[in-house]
């Protein structure tokens, strides 16, 4: 029901304006419990820092995950529970010293944004926008009141819950698949409602402009619980980090209130230590399950949206073709998780929960897991839409700060959750199946401000993918792409559509990321706006959601084909052809090559090998790619391209100095000339000689040239070595009788010149 804006306004704004938290003493008793026994903890890796920030997520004050180190709110017990989980714990004197610069204010009456953080809305402003898309948009949105926050229903002096409601009102089936989505139902997690009124408006803007937008609206709706513990909200809006409602009947502290995400009725106070009895703590569950109003009121509108399809036990699984997904968005720490959050079991659904969550990772960048951190945690959101309903839960954890930077919001968190937002709402209607199969993205239609003329060829691009799945533990398995199926101003599901199948560009489906580029007729159709539908399949038998475009057709026009020309390089017998004419992207155009009376090609840039070297006449057509197109054009080019030569080398060598020999021949002419390139000379001829220094090895370039101008180079590699010098053997003695002679001779004359002296 949408009331009228002064009613709207008279009723929020007196909020809780005569609350006692509202003080500024208040405030800073608030922010003081907030920081106290605040401890840096250091852990072994990444991933046991993950997992504390989800189990703990409740105590985390500071810090990333992805660092090893958070800053949490331990007390004694705490840390002992957790000491064995942690590298070192110790006082977090430094973050406390930073924070207690900062002084919470109350807001100022009629305050729009929240103080410092002017991309957030208050409750009062959110509310009021949400009212405003219900105006701008009737056809489309709705405004209804669903519950009230504690206060609301014990004094009337509090904040009542709605739902915003986006779906095409006037077209689609009767029974639409729902998607559901919460936000901020923790008070200090500010980013999360700006999201989810940012998504609204995001969908809205392009309802009956943006063919994806449309058929989703018509095939969906979607609930947007934008504040789901409002009250609550108003007092982080102070800049106090407060978590819980404002119940204050248990707890005799400031800390009162309880963890509306320990409340909820399935699984609540399931198992030991995941939530606490005691209501001064941040995760108190409560009296009872389902005690709380705003978890009353989130309860029963789920099941007022969502038939019961999961058994009574915890093993039963949800059939496959269940439709509706539960998003809760929460922050920080940047993930996607999914059910269970008690037990490291499996939920009976995972498998398909698991690539749902990959899936939705892989648009805002997160890490995937299963909801189970370090400790087990009941009583959260997802029981009553999963654990009873069986209908697909997820919760987000966005950014990376309660109290996100507007700088971050605005650049980072923002754009990357609505590309997983609007993932979610696109396999809505089968979200334990589509995630398995492609998704199509970089889809494009050569239309000129979306439209194509009816004598023309509509050409349709995109890249269609198994791929898109996070990385995080492995991921999900992808297939190669087994078909593309489009169906025109058809929805593909609807019985008897007309689908056509498309081939892949490369003409075969054989990856698991596949290019298509297809070519559709629009000659039959009538002038005006058209719908075209595209989805694909994999191997293992996984259909992907649909995506769309508009186009509009109009009356033909004259067409007017540009002048063919094209540019050739040659490399002997072999030319490599580059068409240069200038293209007009409305225009589809098909080329065709003619080298000779029976060589041709309908490449765009072809490579073609002459039989013989001759002089040639290459042309080039152009025509149309449109039904009755204009009269072709052509182009034709001479061309001379010749053979290469033949050229053989041959060496002799004597010690230094080698005979280097030449033999060549040219289909194209006589050899004019023969160059050589050695030893650092350049000698001519057919033969030459040349001495070398010394011995070794070294290179030989030759380069044969003939009359036509053509050129052939080889090369070779010759070894010389020294000429050897032989050197006289020294004589040796004699070993015959004519030896013996001798030496008696010598003896004879010795005696004889002694003879004399005497």
């Amino acid at each position: 029901m949408l009331l009228p804006v002064s009613v709207v306004a008279a009723s929020l704004f007196s909020g809780l304006a005569v609350s006692p938290h509202q003080s500024v003493s208040q405030l800073a008793h608030l922010q003081q419990l907030s920081h106290d026994n605040a401890m840096q903890v250091r852990f072994a890796s990444p991933e046991q820092a993950r997992l504390a920030a989800i189990s703990l997520h409740d105590a985390l004050l500071a810090g990333r995950w992805q660092d090893s180190t958070l800053i949490l709110q331990l007390d004694a017990q705490a840390q002992a529970r957790l000491a064995p989980h942690a590298v070192s714990i110790t006082p977090a004197y430094v973050w406390q010293q930073q924070q207690s610069a900062i002084q919470p204010q109350a807001l100022p009456d009629g305050a729009n944004t929240i103080p410092g953080y002017p991309c957030y809305a208050t409750v009062e402003e959110t509310y009021n926008q949400a009212v405003q898309l219900v105006r701008d948009y009737p056809d489309y949105a709705s405004w209804q009141k669903i519950g009230s926050g504690w206060a609301q229903t014990k004094t009337a002096n509090g904040y009542d819950l709605y739902v915003l409601k986006i779906s095409n009102r006037k077209a689609g089936p009767v029974n639409k698949a729902k998607l559901l989505i919460n936000s901020a139902i923790h008070a200090r997690e500010y980013a999360t409602a700006a999201l989810t009124l940012a998504f609204a408006k995001d969908l809205l803007s392009k309802a009956g402009s943006d063919a994806d937008v449309d058929w989703m609206l018509q095939q969906n709706e979607v609930h947007l619980v934008l504040q789901t513990n409002p009250e609550g909200r108003k007092i982080a809006e102070t800049g106090v980090s407060w978590r819980k409602n404002i119940n204050d009947t248990s707890c005799n502290s400031s800390t009162f209130g309880v963890d509306l995400n320990r409340n909820f009725s399935f699984g609540w106070f399931s198992i030991a230590n995941g939530s606490s009895a005691n209501s001064c703590d941040l995760t108190y569950r409560g009296t009872k399950a389902g005690s709380e109003p705003e978890v009353q009121a989130l309860e029963a509108y789920a099941r007022s949206l969502y038939p019961d399809k999961r058994g009574p036990a915890r093993t039963d699984a949800a059939p496959a073709d269940t439709a509706g997904i539960h998003l809760d968005i929460h922050s920080y720490s940047e993930l996607v998780l999914w059910p269970w959050g008690d037990t490291e079991t499996p939920a009976p659904n995972g498998t398909a929960l698991k690539a749902l969550g990959h899936r939705l990772a892989w648009f805002n960048g997160y890490v995937p897991t299963q909801s189970i951190g370090l400790y087990p945690t009941d009583g959260t959101s997802d029981g009553v839409s999963y654990g009873e309903l069986g209908v697909a839960a997820i919760t987000f954890e966005i950014g990376t700060a309660f109290f996100e930077s507007c700088a971050n919001y605005e650049a980072n968190v923002l754009p990357d959750n609505l590309r997983a937002l609007y993932y979610a709402l696109r396999v809505n209607t089968a979200p334990y199946l589509l995630p398995a199969g492609p998704d199509l993205t970089q889809l494009s239609l050569n239309t000129t401000a979306g439209k194509i003329p009816r004598n023309q060829l509509l050409q349709l691009k995109a890249v269609v993918s198994d791929n898109q799945s996070s990385g995080f533990s492995g991921g999900v398995a992808s297939q190669p792409i087994s078909r593309v199926e489009l169906t025109l101003d058809q929805w593909p599901e609807v019985a008897g559509a007309n689908t056509v199948a498309i081939d892949a560009a490369d003409g075969k489906y054989d990856s698991a990321s596949e290019n298509i580029n297809h070519l559709l007729d629009v000659t039959n159709l009538n002038e005006g706006r058209h719908t075209l539908y595209l989805r694909a399949k994999d191997s293992a038998g996984n259909t992907g959601p649909v995506y769309a475009q508009y186009f509009t057709v109009t009356a033909p026009v004259e067409l007017v084909l540009p002048e063919p020309d094209f540019s050739v390089e040659c490399q002997f017998l072999r030319c490599q052809f580059r068409n240069t004419t200038l293209r007009d992207a409305a225009v589809p155009l098909q080329f065709s090559w003619l080298f000779t009376a029976t060589a041709s090609s309908n490449e765009t840039n072809p490579v073609f090998t002459f039989p013989a070297p001759g002089s040639y006449t290459p042309t080039l057509t152009v025509q149309a790619g449109t039904q009755s197109p204009p009269p072709a054009k052509s182009r034709s080019k001479p061309l001379q391209v010749f053979a290469e030569p033949v050229l053989e080398l041959n060496s002799s060598c004597q010690a230094l100095s080698c005979s280097l020999s030449a033999t060549a021949s040219s289909a194209n002419g006589a050899i004019s000339s023969v160059q050589w390139t050695v030893n650092n000379q350049t000698l001519s001829g057919n033969s030459v000689s040349v001495t070398f220094s010394a011995a070794g090895t070294y290179p030989v370039v030759a380069l044969a040239t003939d009359s036509a101008g053509q050129k052939v180079q080889k090369s070779l590699s010759i070894s010389v070595t020294a000429p050897v010098v032989v050197t006289p053997a020294e004589p040796q003695a004699s070993q015959s009788s004519g030896g013996s002679f001798g030496l008696a001779l010598l003896g004879f004359l010795a005696w004889c010149g002694w003879q004399r002296r005497r």
